[in-house]
């Protein structure tokens, strides 16, 4: 009786695990339903329009900055909102003045120099002229008092007088050019630094930023790091350091990652709400989209889509700039269609199928797409409604039929 019974329960359990892989396949019935397509993105209000505050554009070389007026402050006009540290500039003006009033001595210098050198060469033409004077005036070629070979001595060195002679004329002409390139070589070096001190100078009376303005002030990024400004970041002639925005009309600056972007165009309906008053709904429309994805942080790999939305109206109790929003775009809307999760559908060289359940098992069936969302996708032809289809791959089925959607 044992053995029967040991018998019945497998053939049963055999039974079941020949119809397991269709049965056990999880699966969705279809039915005509409103389908919808909308990207969600998280971004911040911005003023459309909005005086930019910018580091003076008469300093020469990078700054660092010293202190900077509290973001989203009010300021009035005239006012300094913003420091650089002079003490890099003041190092460079004193280098400067060092090095020029050290080239003013070194002229000097020279200019003695070159004074006893023209000296020196005034005296030794002054001897060698006495030196020939005298060769000349005892000079005698009587064979009776010197022989021949000092006769010879006698004319040779009257001669090379006369050249020495000639020769220190020509270096005494030559030592005012040489002097003179000398001096001016000198005084180039001397300019140069004096360039130097003249925009060390003038850097140290532009240390100071001022608001243009009346507003609020906002500080802006960092060039490399996204963060607001601080002490002691880098900044240049003329770069932005902040903004005083015009807060009667705002906009909403949107990032959305680059997988979730299909579909995003100008024109398209936005639903905007702010974290801090999420029961207020703000109407809006894609305005701007930029044309490459990139990441928004140095170091990510992760590219997002930049976009940008004209709001309906602006709240000035409530919608101030840097406050953080949720937007849903709006890309597509269909009252009445058959849609199945992206998982569902399959697709391979151009064609699309389902696994739609015929009786007691799944059954590959080619089917047209339309619309998608993130999420789900629209089918126009090959099902009806109250058909049955998987939402995996049915073990039934031969693996690598084609790729999932």
């Amino acid at each position: 009786m044992n053995r029967l019974m040991i018998s019945l329960l497998a053939c049963t359990t055999l039974a079941g695990c020949s119809e397991a892989p269709d049965q056990q396949v999880l699966s969705v019935a279809l039915e005509q339903q409103p389908f919808e397509h909308r990207i969600y993105a998280k971004g911040e209000l911005e003023a459309v329009d909005a005086t930019t505050v910018s580091v003076p554009s008469s300093l020469r070389g990078p700054q660092s900055l010293l202190w900077v007026a509290d973001n989203y402050s009010l300021v009035k006009q005239g006012q300094v909102i913003a420091r650089l540290d002079p003490q890099r500039q003041q190092m460079d003006a004193d280098l400067a003045r060092f090095e020029v009033d050290k080239l003013a001595i070194d002229i000097q210098l020279q200019q003695q120099k070159d004074g006893n050198v023209v000296q020196q060469l005034q005296q030794d033409k002054s001897l060698t002229l006495t030196e020939s004077e005298l060769a000349q005036r005892f000079f005698s070629d009587d064979p009776r008092v010197y022989s021949r070979i000092e006769v010879i001595d006698n004319m040779r060195n009257q001669e090379y007088l006369g050249a020495k002679y000639d020769y220190l004329n020509w270096d005494e002409s030559e030592q005012s050019s040489r002097s003179k390139a000398e001096q001016q070589l000198i005084a180039l070096k001397q300019q140069g630094h004096q360039n130097n001190l003249d925009v060390a100078s003038a850097n140290l009376t532009a240390m100071e930023v001022i608001a243009p303005s009346d507003g609020l002030f906002i500080v802006g990024r960092g060039w490399n790091s996204g963060a607001p400004m601080a002490a002691g970041d880098m900044v240049w002639a003329g770069m932005p350091i902040g903004q005083i925005p015009n807060l009667t009309q705002m906009k909403a600056k949107f990032h959305v990652l680059e997988s979730e972007a299909a579909g995003l165009k100008v024109g398209l309906p936005v639903e905007v709400r702010l974290d801090a008053y999420p029961d207020r709904l703000i109407q809006g429309e894609v305005s701007q989209v930029d044309a490459l994805a990139v990441p928004k942080d140095k170091d990510s790999p992760v590219n997002y889509f930049g976009f940008t939305v004209t709001l309906a109206h602006t709240d000035t109790s409530y919608m101030m700039p840097g406050r953080e929003v949720q937007g849903q775009v709006i890309v597509n809307q269909i009252d009445q269609a058959i849609s199945v999760p992206n998982q569902a559908l399959y697709q391979k060289e151009g064609e699309s199928w389902l696994f739609v359940k015929r009786g007691g098992r799944f059954e590959k069936q080619r089917v047209e797409s339309g619309e998608r969302s993130l999420n789900r996708t629209v089918i126009t032809q090959g099902v009806k409604p109250g058909d049955v289809v998987a939402l995996t791959e049915p073990k039934s089925q031969s693996s690598g039929q084609g790729a999932q959607s």
